[in-house]
């Protein structure tokens, strides 16, 4: 939901007190003036110790008030048993808040697929906390607008090993879904509109295929050059296993290119097959080459064909996931002061109606 200027209230005339009881009403009246912004919500993993953490969140929502007063932080912490004292204390203090606390130690496609299931913002980044600058992050949600669905920060000051890998993954994940405009593969910065958002979360495998979910959105998007801070565990961002499998999830194209292999093998041993037999009738040859070669040749046709035709079957049930879900949350924490909801033109006036002599509600 995008808010926004809505003229000042009317004054509305005092109801006359005629000795009925009110009755209840729900009345629209105007948003005050403070709320012309959009809703941005940031979605956040977090490593380090606590008092970093706390430090940390007091930074971006600092930021983010500056720019956007109506905006949300979802903290996710991956592992939090034991954690949860710590984190309703942290919610108490901290406004716009909500922290997600999950059962077991997870992925960072698990932990973010997670704080994007909770998040309401007309527009969601995605970031590390402590790793992506708050000014970087408030500049990745400027970007999104109505020609911009999706915004993918890239890391131009990586090491030769880690942009090699980048580089490399980055043209698996062309291939595999048909994309020249897939800018990077790797989980970090990123910001998605609501409606982009709206059409990779019905997925049940959404937590795979999250690395792909620009080039799977079909909306139009842009790339953010930044330079992310060092993460406090060294451990890689893309991992060349998780885009293959994201590769596997999201696109056909590995099991056609099965079916392409297996079709074009049959072909050549059905072709030697027809030379052994050629041979053997024109030229002559040794005593059992004959039936040993063509024994072989169509066993290898025959095992072709049956992966083929494997292959097209799988090709029709891919999009068949298991049925476990992607995470479990231990608990959930929110803070008590949220200023979206105070930006909201909804109230409950229950003294603002009365009945008039005729029985009819007056405001």
């Amino acid at each position: 939901m995008t808010l926004s200027d809505i003229q000042a209230p009317r004054a509305v005339p005092a109801p006359r007190r005629t000795g009925v009881e009110p009755a209840e009403l729900v009345l629209r009246t105007p948003a005050p003036d403070r709320s012309a912004s959009t809703f941005v919500s940031v979605v956040v993993i977090a490593e380090g110790p606590a008092a970093q953490i706390e430090s940390d969140l007091t930074a971006l929502d600092a930021a983010l008030s500056a720019a956007y007063p109506v905006h949300e932080i979802v903290l996710v912490l991956s592992g939090a048993r034991g954690r949860q004292p710590w984190a309703r204390a942290l919610a108490r203090r901290q406004a716009n808040l909500q922290v997600l606390g999950l059962l077991h130690e997870c992925t960072d496609e698990v932990a973010f697929t997670a704080g994007l299931d909770g998040a309401l913002g007309d527009v969601v980044v995605t970031a590390r906390l402590g790793v992506d600058a708050p000014t970087d992050v408030v500049r990745c949600a400027s970007m999104v607008d109505d020609d911009t669905g999706i915004v993918v920060g890239v890391d131009r000051a990586a090491g030769g090993g880690r942009r090699l890998a980048l580089g490399l993954s980055r043209r698996l994940a062309r291939y595999g879904m048909r994309d020249d405009d897939i800018a990077s593969v790797s989980l970090g910065l990123r910001a998605y509109s609501r409606q982009a958002l709206d059409a990779w979360l019905p997925r049940r495998d959404r937590d795979r295929v999250l690395r792909l979910l620009p080039s799977l959105s079909g909306y139009p998007s842009a790339v953010l050059d930044y330079t992310p801070g060092t993460r406090a565990h060294a451990r890689s961002t893309t991992s060349l296993r998780q885009v293959l499998r994201s590769i596997f999830y999201a696109s056909a194209r590995p099991l056609r290119l099965a079916v392409g292999i297996s079709v074009t093998a049959s072909v050549i041993n059905l072709l030697y097959a027809l030379y052994v037999v050629i041979v053997g009738v024109f030229k002559g040859a040794v005593a059992g080459w004959t039936s040993t070669s063509l024994q072989t040749s169509v066993m290898f046709f025959l095992i072709c064909v049956v992966i083929a035709i494997m292959a097209e079957f799988m090709y029709q049930s891919n999009e068949t996931a298991n049925e476990r879900p992607a995470y479990r949350v231990a608990f959930e924490a929110t803070s008590a002061v949220q200023n979206a909801r105070d930006m909201l033109n909804v109230e409950a006036q229950g003294a603002a109606a009365v009945r008039s002599d005729d029985g009819r509600v007056a405001s």
